[in-house]
């Protein structure tokens, strides 16, 4: 396999040391600069701190960049296309030289070789005994996880465990049975050497892997070779035992589902009790890998914008008394753009499937605390009550009926426009001091907000995100265990799983204890209900825009059906091959001696 040239790969990995932790690893690069990644270097302890390190940061330029989000959310049942963005994805018009696949494989490649050379010669640094074996293990789990994406994304792989030191112009693709025995290896080894919790002396640092990340991934490996033509008789059985295994003992990891669904991603909640494995980011301009210090080509594309994807142009003059008959339109723009509300990216719109799919909302609240609802009255003023530049109140005209009705918004106070996600009738537009939207008003541009990944907190509303991300999470592990459940013909075992996320998502904190039983009652299923269909749903009801879909259908072999049931702008474009992202032609090209590097069926 061509691998980047080793100036290339060294700088790399000494920049994304240093960016990621900025006081030990910045030691490194004030004591001595190395253009070359040599097996001495890992020996050492800060070359084998330093290559594991550069490797977490390399998911940087996955989960949080606009390409990657294009390639895990688009073209599936759950999302359309908003009023910007790319259309590619969307149409399955995706071609070998999209950046965007590209930077999947050379970037996992980049990390997979710093990760062999870890694992070859790290085991002879001169560390702390305990301190190496969490590292080395960490190098197992990310390897794995790396690995684990290309193979979900391109199928055959090359397969290297060894430290590349030389260019190479010629590469073959192993099968994907190969790459799936070197993936779950390494998370068989990630789980017996990485600490059941991080904040350990071994493992001080908050966003490292954990055995319950390793388990969690090896259940996920298990259960997607399970579909795959790579499948062993027992992947199904072993997806939901090693799935069980974390879900049983979860307080000896340091795990549980939290009560309300609403605190998963609460800002500020991101190392909470249900998060597995997280993404680090932080606030230091110097070191958060933002637009701060992200300004050149060679940097890439890493900054976290997963806060500006999902909003909708709230921003927009709307009619302000639309569905109100005999009235005179009244155009008005009711909010302006805020901190609190977001930068109005609008990539990812729900499709009608995800809008019906959040049923039963009267006891299930994930609906709710997944989508935003109400914007406040945000205008700019001079006053802090709603006052224009000479101190008079601010007022939109809205007619409701004869004589006309004036209503004054009060700033930070009063509703201004509100998506009940449900239809309303003409005497509700009128009872309600709000602007209204209907999911029959519903368009590219107006749509309820998806608020996971919101962040009030940053310097300016147009600035990217500083949260952490989360990557596995607790909810997920349970439906990974209720899917591999019900393939192994274990229909009561799957809906236990389902039932443990489903009675959670009954809990709302203004009900009362009995309200919430009652609530509990409403959402329980039994195995009759169970079939991959309702795994799929439920799915989308707990992980709707966490970055998953695509490879959930791929992954069930349901991808092609569902967007043809489901999204009729992917419909039309969509392929059976498309369940492959293409390999990267600047792949195939740099292959120049042996065989020519073959590229996926269909592109």
């Amino acid at each position: 396999m061509k691998k980047n040239k080793l100036i290339k790969s060294g700088f790399a990995l000494c920049l994304l040391a240093v960016l990621a932790t900025p006081m030990s690893c910045r030691k490194v690069l004030d004591s001595e600069y190395r253009s070359e990644l040599t097996p001495d270097y890992f020996s050492t302890p800060t070359g084998l701190e330093a290559g594991v390190t550069a490797s977490y940061a390399v998911s940087r330029y996955f989960w949080g960049s606009e390409g990657f989000a294009y390639t895990a959310c688009s073209g599936t049942d759950e999302v359309n296309k908003g009023g910007d963005g790319n259309d590619n994805f969307f149409l399955y018009n995706i071609l070998p030289t999209d950046g965007s696949i590209q930077s999947i494989w050379n970037n996992s490649y980049l990390a997979i070789n710093n990760l062999n050379g870890v694992l070859q010669y790290g085991p002879n640094a001169s560390i702390d005994a305990a301190r190496k074996t969490v590292l080395l293990g960490e190098a197992h789990f990310l390897r794995a996880f790396y690995y684990f994406l290309l193979v979900q994304n391109f199928g055959d792989v090359p397969l290297n465990l060894t430290f590349i030191q030389e260019p190479s112009t010629s590469a073959t693709r192993q099968p994907i049975g190969q790459v799936y025995d070197a993936i779950v290896q390494d998370l068989i080894d990630a789980s017996a050497m990485l600490p059941a919790i991080s904040g350990s002396p071994a493992s001080p640092v908050k966003g490292r892997a954990t055995k319950a990340a390793a388990l969690h991934l090896l259940a996920k490996v298990y259960l997607t070779r399970g579909w795959s033509t790579a499948a062993k008789a027992d992947d199904f059985s072993k997806a939901y035992t090693t799935a069980n295994e974390l879900i049983t003992n979860r307080a000896t990891y340091g795990l549980d589902l939290e009560q309300d669904f609403a605190n998963v991603y609460r800002d500020g909640n991101e190392y909470g009790k249900e998060s597995i494995f997280v993404m680090d980011r932080n606030t230091d301009p110097l070191f958060s890998e933002s637009g701060y210090n992200n300004t050149t080509a060679a940097d890439g594309n890493k900054e976290n914008r997963s806060n500006h994807y999902w909003v909708c142009f709230y921003t927009l003059t709307r009619n302000v008394n639309a569905g109100i008959a005999g009235t005179t339109a009244s155009t008005q723009q009711v909010v302006t753009r805020d901190l609190a509300n977001g930068r109005p990216f609008r990539r990812f719109r729900p499709t009608n499937y995800t809008y019906n799919v959040f049923s039963n909302r009267d006891n299930d609240s994930r609906y709710d605390k997944t989508f935003q609802k109400i914007w406040l009255y945000n205008r700019p003023t001079s006053g802090a009550q709603g006052q224009d530049a000479n101190n008079n109140p601010i007022t939109i005209t809205v007619q409701r009926g004869n004589p006309l009705t004036n209503y004054t918004w009060v700033k930070g106070v009063d509703t201004a426009l509100w998506m009940p996600g449900v239809e309303v009738t003409e005497a509700q537009r009128r009872a309600s001091k709000a602007v209204i939207v209907a999911p029959s008003e519903y368009t590219t541009e107006w749509f309820p907000t998806m608020v996971k990944h919101l962040d009030p907190t940053r310097q300016h509303f147009n600035d990217p995100s500083d949260r952490p991300i989360i990557l596995f999470r607790l909810a997920d592990t349970y439906l990974l265990a209720a899917e591999a459940a019900f393939k192994d013909n274990r229909p009561g075992d799957a809906a236990t799983m389902i039932n443990a996320v489903r009675q959670r998502a009954a809990y709302r904190s203004t009900n009362t204890p009995a309200q919430n039983a009652t609530a509990v009652t409403a959402v329980t299923i039994t195995g009759a209900t169970v079939t991959l269909d309702y795994i799929l749903d439920e799915r989308t009801r707990e992980l709707y825009g966490e970055y998953n879909r695509w490879y959930d259908l791929v992954r069930t072999k349901s991808l092609l059906a569902r967007v043809q049931s489901y999204n009729s702008i992917s419909a039309a474009g969509i392929r059976p091959f498309h369940v492959l992202r293409p390999i990267p032609q600047s792949q195939i090209d740099l292959v120049t001696t042996g065989p020519r590097f073959p590229q996926n069926d269909g592109y």
